[in-house]
């Protein structure tokens, strides 16, 4: 058998012609990076992402133009997702990397630990051809001053194109020098509660028995953000034991009282039957109706005294109910209403979230 000798720096190694498989570039696929005992960075092979069934909402919309954008652009590319977990920003990472690879036999190089530094960079930077470069859950793995570290990495100075794709389940602790900057982040795309739309095409394709798919939209009213883990495991339940949704919800680990999120409501007040003009309080209140006490203050105007002279006055008093006072919930308008021992009515009715809309701004 003919031998060769594989070279390392100054070093040579007896090795066969089939260990020697040299690729002029790096095949489609997800890669890790290892260190070896010298220091030296290298690429491993991991699974390639998988995703089946139909894709829902946007992702497919989004994830085009993420990979259009990139080809276009003459410099790196740098990509964040934010929401919190299960709202669907890893899949449509995951989407990126898979349609990149089937269409233009693109890699993916996985981030799992915080490398950074110029060994990191400059070892990137060697991958001349175009590649992803996914930061999975960004903000929990490098801390404040490993994220700065990275920043050259996503200014887009170096000659090989790039495209740098971010998760992270907090938007707030990412470095305040990628917010705001295209240059180095040019897309943000958050991600909040599922629209109702996207519920009923997920119910209409996945639920066995359609007439629940309106108390689902209703439950899933409840929540600051229902995200796709929520209503996948609810349909699935719900179909696994031909039930509705509420007694799907009885086991599931998917509780609105377990909401942390916060929600802005308007609300009414009565008063022994009178009810309280809107002039006279705030009307706005923020918290989860089924987990917080609710206490707004309101003014009472009250008649004067012959002492004073003058004409009404007024006072300020408490209008505070509990959970323990909760009557009656319409899911579907988003509606709360509260009555207390002292027969004060409070009524929260849910403010819908707008975007911003830079027309109506400008």
């Amino acid at each position: 058998m003919t031998s060769y000798f594989l070279k390392a720096g100054k070093t040579f190694r007896v090795s066969s012609k089939e260990a020697m498989d040299l690729h002029e570039r790096l095949p489609g696929g997800n890669y890790v990076i290892k260190e070896d005992l010298h220091g030296n960075l290298f690429l491993e092979t991991i699974e390639d992402f998988e995703f089946k069934g139909k894709r829902y909402g946007d992702n497919e919309r989004n994830t085009d133009r993420i990979l259009n954008t990139f080809d276009k652009r003459e410099t790196s590319t740098g990509v964040m997702l934010t929401g919190e977990k299960g709202s669907g920003k890893s899949l449509l990472a995951k989407m990126i990397s898979i349609t990149a690879q089937q269409n233009s036999d693109i890699p993916t190089i996985v981030i799992n630990a915080p490398w950074h530094g110029d060994k990191f960079n400059s070892f990137i930077q060697s991958i001349e051809q175009s590649c992803i470069v996914l930061f999975d859950e960004f903000e929990k793995v490098y801390d404040s001053e490993q994220q700065e570290q990275i920043l050259t990495l996503l200014d887009g100075v170096f000659p090989s194109k790039k495209l740098f794709v971010l998760t992270c389940n907090d938007k707030w602790r990412v470095d305040s020098h990628m917010r705001n900057r295209p240059g180095r982040i040019f897309y943000m795309l958050e991600f909040k509660g599922l629209s109702e739309d996207f519920i009923r095409e997920y119910c209409q394709d996945n639920l066995s028995n359609l007439t629940h798919v309106d108390r689902i939209c209703s439950i899933a009213s409840l929540f600051s953000q229902f995200n796709f883990d929520m209503l996948k495991a609810l349909v699935e339940e719900m179909n696994r034991y031909d039930e509705a949704p509420e007694d799907a919800m009885r086991m599931l680990n998917a509780k609105p009282e377990f909401d942390a999120g916060k929600v802005k409501y308007t609300a009414t007040i009565q008063v022994e039957g009178d009810t309280v003009a809107p002039d006279n309080f705030n009307s706005s209140w923020i918290g989860n109706p089924l987990t917080d006490s609710v206490r707004i203050d309101y003014r009472v105007d009250l008649p004067g005294t012959p002492e004073d002279g003058d004409g009404d006055d007024y006072e300020y008093r408490t209008a505070s109910v509990s959970t323990s006072d909760l009557k009656k919930i319409d899911s579907q308008a988003g509606k709360f209403v509260f009555v207390s021992l002292g027969g004060t009515v409070v009524t929260l009715q849910r403010v819908k979230e707008t975007e911003f809309n830079f027309y109506n701004a400008l």
